[in-house]
Order: structure tokens, then C-alpha cells, then sequence
């Protein structure tokens, strides 16, 4: 039997040798590692994500509270990896960009990313962007272009998000509230919730009797942290983008700056938990 080591636990010749440049520049090992790292911690959230959905589903807010907590630590640290890339410069990544991009290769293709987004609730297949010249719509799933990614993004896009087992809890513990909630299983789950007065009425029960529901305060004001790293994570991707490459096409041909910007504002439109946001509104108008 092998003696294990702290190199052969963590695979370290398989991890470390996973930074196969395609060019001599010196920054491109710079842009390798910190997709892969961003890889790595997208693995870690859809497994914490997964399990605060269990949690929720288990009437385990305490839990869930916990579990979510670390995401949005794990979120944070992701949005600091923008600043990291930050430092590459227009002229150096110049040198090594068509190898990163070829056959059409471009970071609007991770798997795993796409997945975070299914899971926070962001469910929109089709989105559009203005590209200055006409109004383009991208599908993100075909964009995949591996028919068994795609089948699996459907798969996963079909689950219940996050917020999905938050409202089920909330149906759980205040069962006369009317809050009508899907089914936790075999249902499908590709469109997200409609906002719901129900819901909101819920969220403003416990807001308004913090000492009562401090569990499940605490609970709301996790995923509100989690939204707001989220847009953040956008907002920092479009502005690294800007800097770097400035509104030319994006890696691989991708729509680049004009589809960040579009998300990003989407962001602040859309809301994931919508009726988290609007008890903010109604306590600052007084209702």
C-alpha cells in the first residue's frame, strides 16, 4: 500500500501539471490558473449549494443558514480573482489570446457556472443583448456545444433553485399563509418563481417579528448576501473584461462587453428573490 503523503492526497502531479501553456508568453500561466481555480470553487459551490437545498428541504434553516454562509464567503473570494486578472494587461494577453480562443472556445462556455446559475434561481434560457447594430438573443445551453452538456444543463436547469426550498420551508412553517409552493419532486423547475404576494407577506412576518423568526432572518439575509455577491461577481467580470480587451468581440467570438453589460443591468432588474428585496422597499416606505 502507498504511504500517503500530502502530495498524493491533494493529486498535486495531476493538479499542477494541468497548466499546459499553448504559448511562451509569461502571462499565460497567469490565465490558466485562475480558470482552473475558478473551476474548482464553482465544484465546491454546486456541492454547499446542494446540500443548504437538502437542508431546506429538511426543515433545517439553521443549517442551511450555515452552509449558505460559506458560499457567499466562497463568492467573495471568487470576485477577488477578478482583481488578480486585472493586472494582465491589453498588450500581454494579446500575445497568447487566439490560443485561448481557438475554435470558438470562450469562458461563456463553463459548465459549471451555468449550473450556479440554475441553482440561484437564474433560469432564463434565452437572453437578449443590444449590440449597437441590432438586438442579438443568446440560447445558454446551445451555446454548449456538446449535446450531453446540454442535456445535463436541462437536467439541472429543471431542478428547484435554492430559493425554490426556501419557499418551501416558508409553506412549511407558516402554513396559513397561503404560499402555494411546486412540488419538491417530479416536477419541473426550468421557469423561475413568479413573484408572489404570499411570499412577500411571509418575508415581512419575519422581518417585521425578528425575535420571533431570528432563524429565519437569518436565513433571508444569506441569500440576500448571496444576490448581491452574485451581481457583484458580474459587475467585476464586466469591468475586468472592459480593461482587458475593451469592447472588442469577445474570446472566441463571443458578444463580449455588450452581453456583460446586459446581464449585469439585468441583475439589477431581475431579481432572484424578489420579494427579499421588496420587504426592503416596504419597510423604508412604511407598510
Amino acid at each position: 500500500m502507498t504511504q500517503n503523503t500530502y502530495s498524493s492526497y491533494l493529486h498535486l502531479d495531476k493538479l499542477l501539471s494541468a497548466q499546459d501553456c499553448a504559448t511562451e508568453a509569461d502571462s499565460e500561466l497567469l490565465f490558466l490558473t485562475i480558470h482552473q481555480a475558478k473551476e474548482l470553487w464553482f465544484k465546491l459551490m454546486i456541492h454547499e449549494l446542494e446540500g443548504a437545498r437538502r437542508a431546506l428541504y429538511a426543515d433545517d434553516e439553521l443549517r442551511a443558514y450555515k452552509i449558505l454562509s460559506r458560499v457567499h464567503q466562497i463568492q467573495l473570494v471568487q470576485i477577488r480573482t477578478w482583481d488578480v486578472l486585472s493586472t494582465l494587461s491589453p498588450t500581454e494577453f494579446q500575445v497568447f489570446r487566439e490560443s485561448v480562443g481557438r475554435d470558438g472556445a470562450s469562458g461563456f462556455q463553463s459548465v459549471q457556472n451555468r449550473e450556479i446559475e440554475f441553482l440561484l434561481g437564474e433560469k432564463r434560457r434565452i437572453r437578449s443583448f443590444d449590440t449597437g447594430e441590432e438586438v442579438r438573443q443568446v440560447d445558454v445551453i446551445a451555446m454548449h456545444r456538446d449535446p450531453a452538456v446540454q442535456e445535463a444543463l436541462i437536467r439541472r436547469c429543471a431542478e428547484p433553485s435554492i430559493y425554490d426550498a426556501a419557499v418551501h420551508l416558508l409553506s412549511r412553517r407558516f402554513p396559513d399563509a397561503g404560499i402555494a409552493p411546486r412540488p419538491e419532486r417530479g416536477a419541473d423547475y426550468s421557469e423561475a418563481l413568479a413573484h408572489d404576494p404570499a411570499v412577500f407577506a411571509t418575508w415581512k412576518r419575519i422581518y417585521d417579528d425578528q425575535g420571533e423568526q431570528m432563524s429565519l432572518f437569518q436565513l433571508g439575509e444569506r441569500l440576500i448576501d448571496l444576490e448581491d455577491a452574485f451581481r457583484r461577481w458580474r459587475f467585476r467580470h464586466l469591468t475586468t473584461v472592459a480593461r482587458v480587451i475593451g469592447r472588442s468581440t469577445g474570446t472566441g467570438g463571443s458578444a463580449g462587453l455588450r452581453y456583460l453589460q446586459q446581464t449585469a443591468i439585468d441583475g439589477m432588474e431581475d431579481f432572484l428573490f424578489p420579494e427579499l428585496w421588496q420587504v426592503r422597499n416596504a419597510i423604508f416606505e412604511g407598510q
